[in-house]
């Protein structure tokens, strides 16, 4: 009688333990957490956006600003609240959008606070809560202090004739890549059932047994098990940066050479090896997407247009964004080496364009507009510059709005010397509705390009002080 009671009493009490311990990972998942940075040292960064990551793309969960009370930015000091219920995942702290500068972090349900030096964020940060985050921290600083080494060692071994010194090179490789592989595994089994796992999983690296000589041989060993410990289809990892940035490491890093044509092949051949490995077909868009768009960003017309007709094309209809495609077009206009889109204006009734304007060995395209400060400031340092130098001819393109361009007929004549062309815009509240403004990607002014006699693109100087550094080069 008294052992059933001892059972009954047993059982009530286990599902008494279980039931508090479901309520309390209930109300954990359910709970809102912080997420609270210290900047060291201080800086002037008023502001912190939180995303959550999504791939490629960043969705916006909350922001602290310098006037947002409890959830604030003050002396490099910020807290962010994360939603009640909000999904598990990578995340985002975006914290200078001009020098793109931010923290990502692993969100599973707690809290997390973290310190870091805002201009080093990458590699001068420490995780003070958050069991997630503190377990890859950890790994990322042991494997990549080992990985660092064995890199090292490696190099010294191309460099070496001495068989002897070889041996030694050997038996420190063995016993330092002993250290990683102990390293790794430890890693793997304290973070099971963490997301940090999957990412530590991510990140472990390929090392032969042995110490390669030949370079060539090394770089292809290192190439074909690059992606072997990536899974393209993991839902974690889909959802984080990691997979597109593996991607873009490959294409660019790994791939390279001095030689411009073997570059050319050596990309091509990285893309098609990459893209092989990749089956989800939204994941694949993101990818060429950023490979299109990184190309494009660096002028770099060749590849750009292999990714359109051989990658882009190949595409699900469906997933072909034609407005991406239209932008990526846009920017390669203007590329250094490409035709300048042309200009036309009328003076005094006379038809005239860019084309047109013969005689001079150079031509300055310039979008400027009276209502921006620093055009103000840069347009008379122009002029002054080029007072002593009669080969090259100013086209000043202002970008106005009605309201603006009256004070424009009135600034225009302290540049008599220049050709001025008066882009209107035909709203009141912007002067970047021009053609032009698509034509050359002007976002920002003022804007130069400079051309030679043909009108070829031959430079894009970002300022004044730019084009004095570029423009005494010219000749030589």
């Amino acid at each position: 009688m008294v052992i059933e009671k001892v059972k009954e009493t047993s059982k009530l009490m286990l599902k008494k333990i279980l039931l508090f311990g479901l309520l309390i990972a209930f109300a954990n998942t359910f709970a809102q957490h912080t997420v609270t940075g210290k900047m060291t040292p201080k800086n002037k960064h008023s502001w912190v956006i939180l995303y959550r990551l999504d791939g490629v793309k960043q969705k916006y969960v909350d922001n602290a600003s310098a006037d947002k009370g409890n959830f604030s930015v003050k002396d490099g000091t910020f807290s962010v609240k994360i939603p009640k219920g909000a999904a598990t995942g990578m995340y985002r702290l975006l914290y200078d959008n001009k020098k793109n500068l931010f923290i990502d972090f692993i969100y599973n349900n707690e809290d997390v606070a973290v310190e870091f030096h805002p201009e080093h964020p990458v590699e001068l940060v420490k995780y003070t809560k958050s069991v997630e985050n503190k377990t890859f921290q950890n790994y990322m600083y042991k494997a990549s202090t080992l990985q660092n080494t064995l890199d090292s060692i490696q190099v010294v071994y191309f460099q070496t004739k001495d068989k002897a010194q070889e041996k030694a090179l050997q038996k420190l490789y063995t016993k330092e890549l002993q250290k990683l592989k102990a390293t790794q595994n430890a890693s793997e089994t304290e973070s099971k059932g963490k997301i940090a796992s999957i990412f530590i999983t991510a990140n472990k690296r390929f090392y032969a047994n042995n110490l390669i000589k030949d370079t060539k041989e090394y770089l292809n060993t290192i190439k074909s098990h690059y992606f072997d410990n990536v899974d393209f289809n993991n839902p974690v990892l889909l959802k984080s940066s990691l997979l597109i940035d593996r991607v873009m490491d490959f294409v660019f890093y790994l791939n390279t050479s001095n030689d411009s044509e073997t570059l050319v092949k050596l990309r091509k051949e990285g893309i098609v090896t990459a893209l092989s490995k990749i089956s989800n077909v939204d994941l694949k868009k993101d990818v060429i997407e950023s490979l299109l768009y990184t190309f494009a960003q660096q002028e770099d017309i060749v590849m750009a247009d292999y990714i359109l007709k051989n990658q882009f094309t190949k595409l699900p209809i469906s997933l072909q964004d034609y407005e991406f495609k239209a932008m990526v077009l846009d920017l390669l206009k203007t590329t250094v080496g490409v035709k300048a889109p042309d200009i036309v204006w009328e003076d005094k009734g006379t038809h005239k364009n860019l084309y047109s304007l013969k005689g001079e060995k150079y031509y300055l395209v310039v979008f400027w507009s009276t209502t921006c400060s620093h055009c103000l400031k840069e347009m008379p340092l122009l002029q002054k510059y080029l007072e002593d130098k009669p080969n090259i001819q100013v086209v000043a393109v202002a970008l106005e709005n009605k309201q603006s361009k009256i004070k424009w007929i009135d600034e225009k004549y302290y540049y008599e010397e220049f050709v001025h062309v008066l882009a209107l815009s035909t709203t009141e509240d912007s002067v970047y509705r021009s053609k032009y403004v698509k034509d050359y990607g002007v976002n920002s002014t003022p804007n130069f390009f400079l051309l030679n006699s043909d009108k070829t693109i031959i430079a894009k100087p970002y300022d004044v002080k730019e084009l004095k550094e570029i423009y005494p080069k010219l000749d030589k």
